[in-house]
């Protein structure tokens, strides 16, 4: 196939990570444009395939040659990159998957270790709970047995306070029985007494009446 200078000087190949440098490729083409630019044109006879054209000698005669090899170097190195690239590729494919996995570990690590926090806290909040509501019920009956105790004192102070009243009021009444009953005892004998001299001033008044009535009349004197 028949090169022409423009074809060679925009020819582009593939660029990868550690390939020819793009711009001293284009650079050496351009050259080779250049030069083939300059040579003399003429129309070649037909002649074997390994034969060279006539009017090319020397450095003009392998210049095909030379342009073929740089060609075949570069689809070979671009055939070397892409299987390089696709090495990478699934080397990186092969370190992500790799991370991604150590990744979703340490993930499932962390949350099961969160977890576990979680019911650890969880635990002791129940039973920091318990303990407080222990605290609350040993208070709350110790509230009550001394509440009852102080209203046993109550109860008991009242009772006596009762007692004591009741004695008292028995006492009072007692007092106030035996007061009244000693001036009813007072008040009979009084009235004994009274009947007493009644009776005597009766008899007196009866015996006087006898006595009158006995005694002859009194004659009235002379003047």
């Amino acid at each position: 196939m028949a090169l022409t200078p423009e074809e060679i000087a925009t020819k582009e190949f593939l660029v990868g990570l550690r390939g020819y440098d793009k711009d001293e490729v284009r650079a050496y083409l351009q050259t080779v444009a250049a030069e083939f630019r300059s040579a003399p044109a003429t129309t070649p006879e037909p002649a074997p395939a390994a034969a060279a054209a006539p009017g090319q000698t020397g450095e003009w005669a392998n210049l095909g040659d030379e342009i073929a090899a740089v060609l075949r170097t570069a689809h070979a190195q671009a055939a070397t990159l892409k299987t390089d690239a696709e090495a990478e590729a699934s080397q990186l494919r092969s370190e992500a998957e790799a991370d991604a996995t150590r990744i979703r570990s340490e993930a499932d690590a962390d949350a099961a270790r969160v977890r576990a926090e979680a019911d650890t806290y969880a635990e002791t909040t129940r039973a920091a709970a318990e303990q407080h509501r222990d605290d609350a019920t040993q208070h709350l009956t110790a509230a009550q047995e001394q509440a009852l105790s102080l209203v046993g004192d109550a109860q008991q102070r009242v009772d006596k306070m009762l007692a004591t009243s009741r004695q008292k009021a028995e006492a009072d009444a007692s007092a106030a029985v035996a007061h009244l009953t000693a001036q009813v005892t007072e008040l009979m004998t009084v009235r004994n007494a009274g009947r007493e001299q009644l009776t005597d001033l009766r008899g007196r008044i009866d015996k006087a009446i006898a006595t009158a009535s006995t005694e002859p009349p009194a004659t009235p004197a002379d003047d």
